[in-house]
């Protein structure tokens, strides 16, 4: 046998060497995302027409000059990641021997984070400070801890923090203030794009019950939409005490493993992806307790959550979901395949179950009686 067939060929000890830096490193994107969002990098990109040098970001953040040749640094970085798109200039004159500046332009992920005057309603710069909380990411540091732990913590988050999500949140007015806007942001987002592509999921409903909706912004998306639907948002006391007044959404406090008010449709957005297997049952029984008619026709219920691996999906899908995913775990939750929503739709007591449309990371799901 040649020494050759014994040892890793050269291609693959580069490609491998590569991409184990590429792997070790990558936590430093969602970082540089971080900064780049408190410094508001895209809002002063926004401010300069769209496009910006190092110079005007300088200008437009207040950053000291002294940090100029870093901020280069941190620029690269987000363009190299596709957070921001950059190009080279050419020099003010020909015979100029110096290289053009760089001018930075905004991408499709920048775009959600330009904040302040100009801000679009779905800036998710509350999803990104949320997302990037220090306790939050310290706690994945404590993963292979739990993987080895068999004291019966049921999630990392139990493991690292001696509680619930739920409990953590409710205990936490920060915490609890951060996630709400969080979550009106991205629902902001997503409703856009549900209502434009899947809206007529929602026609010919006179009623629905937003269950875990927050502050009530797909509540409120919908009634605008679709003014002829009586809207309202159960979620706990502690979240329903910061909603909105507002005319055409009610607000009802309670647990939604208890009681879910009765409607033509129960709708749940970014609910069960937080919940185990046994409570997403517990719900969808509940969900179905509230559809049900005494002449029994019945209603339905609209899930917007995501279906790991169905439809056309890219790698940049793919991958974002599967660490979605693992996002999720850390609280008990988790990103299901369509076998595994069929299996709790069936246990719950439902039959009916289609996927009606896939959007990026989200499916708009229907489930019958």
């Amino acid at each position: 046998m040649s020494s050759s067939q014994n040892e890793i060929n050269t291609t693959s000890l580069i490609q491998g060497h590569v991409e184990f830096f590429r792997l070790i490193f990558s936590h430093l994107k969602s970082q540089a995302l971080r900064c780049a969002g408190n410094l508001g990098i895209a809002g002063a990109i926004h401010r300069r027409g769209g496009a910006a040098t190092i110079s005007d970001i300088i200008t437009e953040t207040g950053l000291p000059q002294s940090k100029l040749p870093h901020l280069r640094r941190l620029m690269r970085v987000l363009a190299v990641s596709g957070v921001v798109a950059a190009s080279n200039q050419p020099p003010p004159s020909a015979a100029d021997t110096c290289t053009g500046e760089t001018m930075y332009t905004l991408t499709p992920v920048s775009s959600l984070l330009v904040g302040g005057e100009g801000a679009s309603p779905c800036d998710m710069s509350a999803m990104l400070r949320a997302s990037m909380r220090p306790t939050t990411t310290a706690m994945f540091g404590h993963l292979e801890e739990w993987f080895r732990d068999d004291t019966g913590a049921e999630s990392l988050v139990q493991m690292v923090h001696g509680s619930s999500p739920w409990t953590l949140t409710k205990n936490d007015p920060a915490l609890n203030t951060d996630l709400n806007d969080a979550c009106v942001a991205e629902t902001n987002l997503v409703m856009e794009v549900v209502l434009r592509e899947a809206g007529d999921v929602f026609r010919g409903i006179g009623s629905l019950v937003d269950v875990g909706g927050g502050l009530g912004a797909a509540a409120i998306a919908i009634s605008r939409a679709f003014p002829q639907v009586k809207c309202t948002v159960l979620d706990l006391p502690h979240v329903i005490s910061q909603a909105p007044e507002h005319s055409t959404v009610q607000f009802v406090a309670g647990d939604m493993f208890d009681f879910i008010p009765p409607a033509d449709a129960i709708f749940l957005k970014g609910v069960m992806d937080s919940c185990s297997d046994e409570d997403c049952v517990k719900v969808l029984r509940q969900c179905k307790k509230a559809i049900d008619r005494d002449d029994g026709a019945g209603g339905k219920i609209i899930i917007i959550n995501p279906v790991v691996g169905f439809g056309p999906q890219d790698d940049v899908v793919r991958e974002a979901l599967v660490l979605f995913d693992l996002h999720m775990m850390s609280g008990n939750g988790a990103q299901r395949e369509e076998h595994e929503w069929k299996r709790i739709i069936l246990e719950a007591g439902l039959s009916e179950f289609k996927v009606v449309a896939t959007l990026g990371l989200v499916s708009v799901i229907e489930v019958r009686r």
